[in-house]
């Protein structure tokens, strides 16, 4: 019997005499939640015309780098993003997974075919959301934007990060304070 597999192999390369192996990548999600005043918001951008999907709202995302770990990841993308550095707002902090993704697709089903590590955490910003992120520039986004749970549906959204927040919403209101489940009443997903 012969056993055949779907995969194509990874390419190889030789660069000053070794061999690299090309495989794919590992991409970070962000799913920043914040409540202030009675409602839920979470962060997003919009992307600029030098990137892939232009004009389409997405998570803050991108590449997991050399000698860094998930975490220090998204740490990393949410600051070059939104100028967000996560340990300023950690007293806002309702709950951040313990770090840990709550969410890892391997499913081959885009031509990057990139590994994607989903981070969520959930602030309580008491007095008013951040506004200093949404006044951020980058290249790479158009504009950043606060936007109510139940908005995102409005959104021409990338990458499917609508499927990405509502992960994040059902696993926080499993696993997340009894006003989660309270403000979160099937809003969004």
């Amino acid at each position: 019997m012969k056993i055949e597999f779907q995969n194509r192999p990874n390419p190889e390369h030789t660069i000053n005499g070794k061999i690299v192996w090309e495989s794919r990548s590992a991409a970070v999600v962000a799913v920043v939640f914040g409540k202030s005043k009675g409602e839920v918001y979470v962060l997003m951008e919009k992307r600029s015309n030098r990137m892939d999907q232009p004009g389409k709202w997405c998570l803050p995302c991108g590449y997991l780098d050399w000698d860094e770990n998930g975490w220090q990841a998204i740490t990393r993308e949410i600051y070059e993003e939104t100028s967000m550095f996560l340990p300023e707002y950690d007293q806002y902090l309702v709950s951040r997974n313990k770090r840990k993704p709550f969410f890892v697709n391997t499913e081959p089903s885009e031509n990057r075919q990139n590994i994607a590590l989903s981070y969520g955490m959930v602030f309580d910003f008491k007095d008013g959301l951040p506004q200093k992120v949404l006044h951020y520039s980058n290249v790479e986004i158009d504009e950043i934007r606060w936007v109510k749970l139940n908005d995102v549906n409005s959104l021409n959204v990338a990458f499917e990060h609508d499927k990405r927040i509502c992960q994040a919403e059902k696993y926080f209101s499993k696993h997340l304070l009894p006003w989660w489940k309270w403000i979160v009443k099937k809003i969004f997903c």
